[in-house]
């Protein structure tokens, strides 16, 4: 899996690895909601739109805007969470 990701192994199935890179980063989005630590699931969600354009390109932008407001979101939790911690 791992060599797939790289493309290690093959290279003749360029559009099945990139479609397998997307959904990857979706598990991984999804991976996020379960952790509790702010700041694990703004890594991983990150991390996820990075991965899933370099591995769909234009077909995960919209996954990729969605995971923008997610981010935005996370990092506005992340900055009351710091607030709290300094009273």
């Amino acid at each position: 899996m791992i060599g797939q990701i790289f493309g290690i192994l093959t290279d003749f199935f360029i559009p099945g690895i990139a479609r397998f890179i997307g959904v990857l980063a979706g598990i991984l989005v999804l991976l996020s909601l379960k952790s509790r630590n702010t700041e694990i699931q703004a890594f991983i969600v990150g991390s996820s739109t990075a991965l899933g354009i370099m591995g769909s390109g234009i077909l995960y932008v919209p996954a990729a805007i969605i995971n923008v407001f997610i981010s935005f979101k996370l990092n506005k939790k992340l900055k009351e969470e710091n607030v709290k911690e300094q009273i």
